[in-house]
């Protein structure tokens, strides 16, 4: 019987072999797991194990060959062409970060961080073939994924784990509210202070109106608590329109906060006709929002205290217009 080796990563360690193998061998079921490791079929360092047996430094799994060849035909005869079959040296999603922990991107509006529906593609897809090409020996059970959300029009920085240290890290501060997120944005009407916004926001399940997908309730005990910081940078009028473009610091990570928030306080982001905005004829007529900056506490996986991107070029004629 002919084995195949593979070889544990640093991200492996201490991890319980069946787990390890349920991420890198998903066609398995958890029964065939544990009766290929009472069989020998799957070993460690060419000797039997339990499904409990913690990885350690340069282990090496070897799994009967036909575990793996005819599940894996199986599997990519039922998932049918693979999007991932991509070049990602070639692909224009600019990386503005990445390390052995972490790959953040900038996020151009329009497309999806997972896919909204078969063969679409999506930033996960560029992720997971940017760790393939780079990373693949570093862990045979790890998978990246987004750090946070962004919605499909919302342009902007965001963050991918590359390893389970960095996954755990940046979910324990964002947690604890240690990362902080600032957004620029275009709104309808003049905005002349700062202020904070903070009231409970909940989603609608009633309704199938998308302006009434998430509701707002000023000084309400239902609902969770949103906060948002409002800074505004100028006003004036663009092409008939009072309008403002605002940074929002976001205290807590509600799904839909700032359109929502902004829409409740009377100022719906320029074109978000899902929260009341008017639709505008610049930017295919969706709304302008980006997340600019991201700001991290001290540590020791590499990352900067600060990311920032370039104001966007659409915001950018605004502001010199207003």
């Amino acid at each position: 019987m002919d084995f195949l080796e593979f070889k544990t990563g640093c991200d492996d360690e201490g991890r319980r072999l069946d787990k390890v193998l349920r991420t890198f061998a998903p066609y398995l079921t958890l029964s065939q797991i544990y009766k290929s490791l009472r069989k020998g079929l799957i070993k460690v360092n060419q000797k039997k194990a339990q499904p409990e047996y913690k990885i350690q430094p340069g282990d090496i799994i070897y799994a009967a060959d036909f575990l793996i060849n005819s599940n894996n035909k199986t599997s990519e005869s039922e998932t049918g062409a693979q999007k991932t079959s991509l070049d990602t040296d070639n692909f224009d999603i600019p990386i503005v970060f990445n390390n052995e922990h972490f790959l953040i991107l900038n996020k151009m509006p329009g497309i999806n961080i997972h896919p909204a529906k078969k063969d679409e593609y999506a930033l996960t897809d560029f992720v997971n073939k940017f760790y393939e090409d780079r990373h693949k020996n570093d862990s045979l059970s790890f998978k990246p994924g987004p750090l946070h959300r962004l919605d499909k029009m919302t342009g902007g920085l965001v963050c991918f784990s590359m390893s389970h240290m960095g996954a755990s890290w940046f979910t324990q501060n964002m947690k604890n509210h240690q990362i902080k997120k600032t957004y620029i944005a275009v709104v309808q009407g003049i905005i002349k202070d700062a202020v904070t916004w903070t009231d409970t926001i909940s989603k609608d399940k009633k309704t199938t109106d998308k302006s009434s997908f998430h509701t707002v309730k000023i000084n309400s005990e239902e609902g969770k608590t949103a906060v948002t910081k409002v800074f505004p940078v100028k006003s004036g009028i663009y092409k008939g329109q009072q309008l403002s473009v605002v940074e929002f610091q976001i205290q807590t990570g509600r799904q839909h906060q700032i359109r929502a928030q902004a829409s409740s306080h009377g100022f719906a982001l320029w074109g978000d006709t899902a929260y009341d905005g008017i639709k505008n004829n610049i930017n295919g007529g969706k709304y302008l929002l980006y997340a600019c900056k991201l700001e991290f506490p001290q540590n020791e996986l590499g990352l900067p205290q600060k990311l920032q991107i370039d104001i966007p070029l659409d915001i950018q004629e605004i502001l010199k217009a207003l």
